[in-house]
């Protein structure tokens, strides 16, 4: 009577050969806008909340006025890129995409357009305190029920492009070479356990274990490190893993009339890609 057909089933996702793939959740643009705009509707909150019973009429509406323009510049969510200073928090009234900071913004809209652009062609990366001399810009906030330390608060910086990384470093040629002839011996003892080639079970399952040894001791070192090594070091303790694994079942298992090795692409339940080995007794 021939006995069940039996599968060992391996599956390698691309994570151990190409490292992590890079999420979304981390995109630095986008934590820099939500940044600024928990930073704007803070300020708003705390300027609705301000006693202005000193001011007259004509500075409370424009202040009011001014604050609702400010809710509707947050809100959308369209901020300054700082294209110029790498790892460091700088003020622009006009970025070089020609977006307005929140005070060019509230001024621009109170149809001064004319003292935006003066500004932003002599102090464009100037800080509201910095401007405490500027005649136009200090009536300006007067007229609007404004403080130059209220204007202040309303400004924002906004953070550099971050530094670029060093270039993960090349793996050397010897550890290439050992890598080559690791993956090779374990190639092979892979098809020799999962074909039967004329070898005694005992002959290659022990080869399949040995091989599968050397694999993952040449590889697991590997992990920590960046670029081919690390790549490499997944690729030779993969299969070093795969080797030791049917080595294993070839010296406990009774001979079957055939086998087969199947390579499929595989993916998991969150979309991430990688192979998987199937190997029929």
């Amino acid at each position: 009577m021939r006995a069940a057909p039996f599968a060992v089933a391996i599956v390698i996702p691309a994570l151990l050969l190409f490292g992590p793939i890079p999420s979304r959740r981390s995109d630095p643009a986008a934590a820099e806008t939500a940044r600024i705009r928990t930073h704007l509707a803070t300020v708003e909150r705390a300027l609705r909340a301000r006693d202005v019973t000193h001011l007259t009429p004509a500075q409370r509406a424009a202040r009011a006025r001014n604050l609702d323009v400010l809710h509707q510049y947050w809100t959308t969510g369209v901020f300054p890129t700082n294209t110029d200073f790498p790892g460091e928090r700088m003020p622009y009234f006009i970025d070089r995409y020609g977006v307005r900071c929140a005070m060019a913004y509230l001024i621009e809209q109170s149809g001064r357009g004319d003292l935006v652009t003066r500004v932003a062609a002599t102090n464009n990366n100037a800080r509201i305190r910095e401007l405490k001399g500027d005649p136009e810009l200090v009536a300006w906030l007067d007229e609007n029920g404004l403080t130059a330390a209220e204007a202040a608060r309303i400004q924002p910086s906004y953070g550099g492009p971050p530094p670029q990384p060093l270039p993960p470093p090349p793996a050397s040629a010897g550890y290439k070479a050992t890598t080559t002839a690791s993956v090779g011996l374990n190639a092979t003892a892979l098809i020799l356990n999962s074909t039967h080639a004329g070898l005694s079970p005992r002959l290659s399952g022990a080869l399949g274990i040995l091989t599968g040894m050397s694999g993952v001791a040449a590889g697991v070192p590997n992990f920590d490190e960046r670029g081919q090594r690390r790549t490499l070091g997944y690729v030779n303790a993969g299969i070093g893993a795969m080797s030791m694994v049917l080595g294993a079942y070839r010296l406990a298992a009774r001979p079957r009339l055939a086998s087969a090795a199947i390579v499929a692409p595989w993916v998991n339940q969150r979309g991430v890609p990688g192979l998987s080995l199937t190997v029929r007794f």
